[in-house]
């Protein structure tokens, strides 16, 4: 029986071999597993300034120079920052998180929450930031509009 399967020439082999990988094509189609990409948070309006300070980098120093390169230029290391609301159960704002490169490297000032939880609902946001060293630390700013709001 086999015999027969290798006398065939190499266009029905070849015509053969697509016409199963279409059916494979199809087949896990029909079956596979359906993913829903997550959605990206909205952006905060920013005006190319970088003249917000966030506080907290102090604490975040390692994370900061892995971001930063081994030399920071004068310019900085331009990133998107990731801002994540930490609310209590009843839905107060207590803390705003900042996060680039998936490391915790800083908050929002406590002064600032009512205006960030105005813009963002309480939801997560994202921006431009620029890591700098200033006085040998490094520091984050953000690339936001005061008051600020979404984009």
């Amino acid at each position: 029986m086999l015999d027969h399967l290798f006398e065939a020439d190499h266009m029905t082999l070849l015509a053969g071999g697509v016409a199963v990988a279409v059916v494979l094509m199809v087949l896990m189609r029909w079956v596979g597993q359906r993913v829903a990409t997550q959605s990206a948070a909205p952006a905060l309006s920013g005006d190319g300034s970088f003249d917000y300070a966030i506080a907290g980098t102090d604490a975040h120093q390692p994370a900061l120079a892995r971001i930063a390169g081994r030399r920071p230029t004068e310019m900085g290391e331009e990133r998107v920052a990731e801002l994540q609301p930490s609310l209590t159960p009843a839905g107060e704002l207590v803390a705003m998180l900042i996060q680039i490169d998936n490391a915790r490297i800083g908050e929002i000032p406590t002064r600032d929450l009512p205006h960030f939880h105005a813009a963002t609902g309480g939801r997560a946001a994202r921006c431009d930031a620029v890591v700098l060293k200033e006085d040998d630390v490094l520091v984050v700013r953000l690339d936001i509009v005061w008051p600020p709001r979404l984009a």
